[in-house]
């Protein structure tokens, strides 16, 4: 009798063989949102994993950062090292971002937010920020301060909510009452003369005004 031989392959274990130390630290790094101190690393590993010894995950950490696979952060609110794998500009852009959620900001305002290990590099990151659209830059609001930067483009709103009550301020002490104003104001953005930009001055007339300024002294002989 001829023995039949079965070719089939077994099932496959319905558990997926635990990760390596290094594989595993990889995933955690690559969940992350922000570089982690060996602790808090050593907290999100699977199953036994966590309880290697930290001495033990530090010096896998270390060969992985030798071999260009990881980056080592200076220590920030911790005696920790972090790591995480994405490189100090990706870390200074989401630090950036993060900083401005609450509104924008200008410069020296912001560079204040960031940890003293970031600041060398964020005016350059800002700047490649902006570049690529993910950073916008803002007007300076109202007559002091300077140009701010905001995680979203600028809003006119923004700016007539800080003209506005100036400006009905001003028609009020002429006698107007403020429902009276506001009213006014509504009819008037609703008509679409007021919107017509003036017509650009003559080249000739620019050219003068350039070449010889009103004095102030002129008509006083």
């Amino acid at each position: 009798m001829t023995e039949v031989i079965d070719h089939t392959p077994p099932p496959p274990s319905a558990e997926s063989p635990a990760p390596d130390l290094a594989t595993a630290v990889q995933r955690v790094l690559a969940a992350s949102d922000e570089p982690l101190t060996v602790s808090k690393l050593r907290a999100r590993l699977p199953g036994a994993l966590r309880q290697t010894d930290l001495k033990e995950l530090t010096e896998a950490l270390d060969r992985q950062v030798a071999a260009n696979v990881l980056y080592k952060y200076p220590k920030y609110r911790s005696q920790q090292d972090r790591y995480w794998d994405r490189g100090m500009s990706t870390h200074v852009a989401q630090l950036l971002r993060v900083s401005l959620e609450g509104g924008p900001l200008p410069w020296s305002e912001l560079r204040r937010k960031l940890p003293a290990y970031a600041q060398p590099q964020a005016q350059q990151v800002l700047e490649e920020q902006i570049g690529q659209g993910l950073l916008h830059r803002h007007p300076r609001a109202g007559s002091r301060g300077g140009e701010r930067f905001g995680v979203r483009p600028p809003d006119p709103r923004d700016y007539l909510r800080l003209e506005l009550p100036e400006l009905f301020a001003r028609l009020a002490s002429l006698g107007f009452g403020r429902p009276q104003i506001r009213q006014a104001a509504l009819e008037l953005l609703h008509e679409e003369e007021w919107d017509v930009e003036p017509p650009p001055l003559p080249e000739k007339a620019v050219a003068q005004a350039e070449t010889h300024p009103e004095s102030p002294d002129a008509g006083q002989m």
